[in-house]
């Protein structure tokens, strides 16, 4: 085939970051409707991510409770929050049934295009030039449902992934503060 003859890519808007653009009015009625709902664990919980988010501190927060406790609801309360100020919160999971109950949700292995087959010097599979890229640039939040379920060396790759395109020398799990909160 004969090679193109203009660049189009800047002409193509990006489908993943348009995806990204929610109706900021349906994200402020969400917050407010479950906010008022919540738990005082829940509460806690979403008050000191929001901070975290709001102020760039960049902290890992692990959530932990029995099923049906509410994780997703406020998961999904927290992207709508992050989401009603423009910005973007990428909701991931470790399963395609876990990733339906997120608002947005997407399987990890295919957002990350981290491979079946993990080993020790995995790598995330996006590259700067992919529709992901700026997803990733512009992204406030990471919501990763069931990720204790993971290969230690699928988070190694998403965090070397994020290290590089961050351009951040340390690791970022370990210099995050690690909160547990528990919803009962």
């Amino acid at each position: 085939m004969p090679l193109p003859q203009q660049q189009w890519t800047h002409r193509i808007p990006n489908p993943l970051l348009q995806a990204e653009q929610y109706n900021v009015d349906e994200m402020a009625t969400l917050v407010d409707e479950q906010r008022a709902i919540f738990n005082p664990n829940q509460a806690a919980a979403f008050d000191a991510i929001l901070e975290s988010v709001t102020n760039n501190q960049g902290h890992l927060f692990f959530i932990h409770a029995a099923s049906g406790c509410g994780k997703t609801f406020l998961c999904n309360t927290i992207a709508a929050e992050v989401r009603r100020r423009s910005q973007i919160a990428l909701c991931v999971a470790s399963s395609g049934i876990a990733a339906l109950l997120l608002d947005g949700g997407r399987i990890f292995h295919s957002c990350f295009k981290i491979s079946l087959s993990i080993h020790e010097d995995s790598m995330a599979g996006l590259r700067r030039n992919s529709y992901m890229f700026p997803v990733f640039q512009q992204t406030k939040v990471i919501i990763w449902d069931e990720v204790p379920v993971q290969h230690k060396y699928d988070i190694d790759a998403v965090n070397q992934y994020l290290r590089d395109l961050l351009e951040v020398s340390d690791y970022l799990y370990l210099i995050a503060l690690e909160l547990t909160y528990y919803i009962e």
